[in-house]
């Protein structure tokens, strides 16, 4: 684990104190916990997006070389 340290307005320090008060886990854990989360939702919405797209052009066929020359076309090489 590594040690960071971050500025929190007074408000929030406020909130997760209470939180920890009430939960009986350090700000540290509640933190921790709370990024988790986030990064955790996070990479589930991009898996999800990943399987919504995943095989949309298995039906085409698509000629590599030619497909390649279109996109140039305008291009002298």
């Amino acid at each position: 684990m590594r040690r960071t340290q971050i500025y929190i307005d007074e408000s929030t320090y406020k909130t997760l104190k209470k939180e920890s008060e009430i939960s009986g886990k350090t700000i540290s854990e509640i933190i921790r916990e709370s990024l988790r989360g986030k990064i955790n939702k996070k990479i589930d919405n991009i898996l999800r997006r990943t399987k919504d797209v995943y095989g949309i052009w298995k039906d085409r066929e698509l000629e590599v070389k030619r497909f390649v020359r279109d996109l140039r076309r305008d291009r002298k090489l």
